[in-house]
């Protein structure tokens, strides 16, 4: 699904850049005769104080740190796609009065005030006639409604450029989420109603997709540094020591799991249940509005996407609160891994689902 190709920039596609609140992360794919191939990737800290609530305030910063990484991992690519993301991105369906789909560039920029929380004027805005939306008697189509303010896309290139690179066009994240999934799940599963929940650092995203199309995008404040957060403060830890021992000995315990575990193991996940509580009741929200607005259909798959995916039994604590199959992404499972450049397949197949994102903008030119 290249939605974006003709919205916010050009044609070509040569290495996706992902520039998250936590890791900055850079991938080129390639197509072979066999099929899809990862031949690079790279990834790095992103630098403290870049960026602020999924906006970027220090460019120069971040375009040498990029520049950098490339240079130290032999990135050649000069061209790059990267995306942005956030509360500030309006993505969602709404209806209108049927009309062709020239008509519906021109009107959408009217329809989107009752939406946008800026100006119209501020924002790069587009429309998509959404399929099968039609009505019957009443002439009402389905559209998708994308906006994204010019300041965030007009920083993201800056950043590119401050890389020494050219921005080949800023994606939206939820579209680079999708061509990843399709590429990590089977046909039959595509066709399906599949939540794909990112799990950030500083933010989460949940994207209910149904047969390959966004239906709904909502932006949470419950993420990762959630976690950290809780465990620093009742361990009396500093927050570097925090995220190193949830990432050591962080479980999230099951009831199907009888296994022993460390009383630190067993007090950390006492500390973080009710960030667990809050992320399933918002998860929960979501679900209940899709099926308020899409008249009962309900949800056939999560998918968890996202460092915080890496939650030894998130999953499963998940599926079982909602009641519904949870499964860790893997957009690896149909791009070969194996020939890439200063990486083996086990390592990177470690970081699948940190690099769902990154993948969908690298596979942005299919």
């Amino acid at each position: 699904m290249n939605i974006l190709k003709r919205w916010f920039g050009h044609k070509e596609e040569v290495a996706g850049l992902d520039i998250g609140s936590s890791t900055i992360k850079i991938a080129q794919v390639t197509k072979t005769p066999s099929g899809y191939a990862y031949s690079r990737f790279a990834s790095c800290p992103t630098p403290p104080m870049t960026i602020k609530d999924g906006s970027i305030v220090d460019a120069r910063v971040l375009g040498e740190t990029i520049h950098q990484l490339m240079q130290s991992q032999g990135i050649t690519a000069t061209r790059l796609v990267s995306a942005v993301s956030g509360q500030s991105v309006v993505i969602r369906p709404i209806s209108m009065t049927q009309m062709t789909e020239r008509e519906l560039q021109h009107a959408i920029k009217f329809e989107a005030e009752r939406y946008l929380p800026y100006s119209v004027a501020e924002a790069q805005i587009t429309g998509r006639i959404l399929p099968g939306s039609s009505e019957g008697e009443d002439k009402m189509m389905e559209v998708l409604l994308v906006a994204a303010p010019n300041e965030m896309v007009k920083n993201t290139r800056e950043v590119v450029t401050l890389a020494q690179a050219t921005a080949d066009s800023i994606d939206l994240e939820p579209f680079a989420l999708l061509r990843a999934l399709n590429r990590g799940v089977d046909p039959e599963a595509r066709r399906q109603t599949i939540a794909l929940i990112n799990l950030g650092a500083s933010s989460s995203s949940i994207n209910i997709f149904h047969d390959g199309t966004l239906r709904h995008n909502r932006t949470i404040t419950v993420a990762g540094n959630n976690f950290t957060k809780a465990i620093g403060q009742s361990l009396n830890l500093s927050f570097e020591e925090a995220e190193k021992i949830k990432k050591e000995k962080g479980v999230i315990r099951v009831e199907k799991d009888a296994t022993p575990v460390a009383p630190t193991t067993m007090r950390i996940f006492n500390v973080i249940i009710p960030v667990l509580t809050e992320l399933v009741t918002e998860i929960q929200r979501s679900f209940d509005y899709y099926r308020n607005r899409f008249k009962g259909e309900s949800v056939d798959l999560v998918v968890l996407s996202g460092g915080t995916a890496k939650f030894k039994n998130i999953d499963v604590f998940i599926s079982s609160e909602l009641s519904i199959d949870c499964q860790i992404a893997n957009p690896f499972r149909n791009i070969s891994i194996q020939n890439v450049q200063g990486i083996s397949p086990d390592d990177l197949e470690a970081l699948a689902p940190m690099a769902m994102v990154v993948t969908g903008l690298a596979l942005r030119s299919e």
